[in-house]
């Protein structure tokens, strides 16, 4: 009996070292995952501080890693990645979801490049958000705005792997996302918006290739206006729910190809300028079928 009660006595103290030794690893990994020597910038470390999170990775030139849960913005979150203008920034998001809602004016997120004018744009390259990330959103203006309106920071080879851009404000000018100055890039990106202003708005964005869904309920789910839109592919692109599916205002929109984009709102399209834009075998959805619209610049095939 005396062995026994022995060997019990020595499993249990065996058990606790164990336990012990696994505590200390988890807390060893903590510290290593929040320390500056980590191989990202793990914003769960900051406390909902994500502003501070993002200028730390832009400092230490790490990746910005927003594992999954909810990160409550008050005021814009803005990532200037100037000083990674030449090698990029990335973020690597794990379902993480920005709640913006709290700001009822201005974008939730704004991703520009400072240092740069209308006349002489900052070329700034690479930035890549990697992984499914959210944006919620009550604001009168964009939820997201993808470079600065007066087109003087230009984004090359960017790449958006799944953006998400819920507005459910009902203003008129309720919008999802704005893409300014933006090159030879690959988005996917889902932007719908509660108002009337744009889901998706191109404003200056060349040879790149562009797909997900756009909606606003009052207003137009993809628009083309502004500055030089040209020689886009726009692919797998849902496009509904909305006044207007596609409207291309700025004369300076032209060779862009929308391959079977699915149009399923009252009017389909409202092309009133541009050149050379080629819808490829579109479908046009709904009871009835949406109305074409106007077709200017517009070549369809079949």
């Amino acid at each position: 009996m005396l062995t026994i009660g022995k060997k019990a006595l020595i499993e249990a103290l065996l058990c606790i070292a164990g336990g012990i030794i696994l505590l200390l690893s988890a807390a060893s990994s903590s510290r290593a995952a929040c320390g500056s020597d980590a191989g990202e910038v793990d914003a769960s470390c900051y406390g909902g501080n994500l502003p501070a999170a993002v200028a730390d990775a832009l400092a230490s030139d790490r990746p910005l890693l927003l594992p999954a849960g909810t990160y409550s913005l008050s005021q814009t979150l803005v990532i200037d990645y100037l000083p990674r203008a030449d090698s990029g920034f990335r973020i690597i998001s794990r379902g993480a979801r920005i709640d913006g809602t709290a700001i009822h004016n201005g974008p939730v997120l704004a991703i520009v490049c400072s240092g740069g004018t209308t006349a002489k744009p900052k070329s700034c390259f690479y930035f890549h958000e990697e992984g499914s990330l959210f944006v919620n959103a009550d604001t009168s203006d964009y939820a997201v705005r993808f470079g600065h309106d007066d087109f003087s920071d230009a984004h090359n080879s960017a790449k958006i792997d799944h953006l998400i851009v819920n507005n459910r404000s009902q203003a008129a000018t309720a919008s999802g996302l704005r893409l300014n100055y933006v090159l030879n890039s690959d988005i996917f990106a889902v932007a719908d918006a509660g108002g009337g202003g744009a889901g998706l708005d191109l404003e200056q964005v060349q040879f790149s290739k562009i797909s997900g869904a756009g909606s606003a309920t009052n207003g137009t789910a993809m628009l083309i206006r502004g500055g030089y839109t040209m020689a886009n592919t726009i692919q797998a692109m849902d496009l509904e729910a909305s006044r207007f599916c596609l409207a291309i205002t700025s004369p300076s929109a032209n060779h862009n190809t929308f391959v079977s984009p699915y149009f399923a709102c009252p009017t389909a399209v409202v092309a009133l300028n541009g050149a050379s834009n080629l819808l490829l075998n579109p479908l046009y959805a709904g009871t009835p079928p949406a109305n074409p619209g106007s077709q200017i610049g517009i070549v369809t095939l079949p």
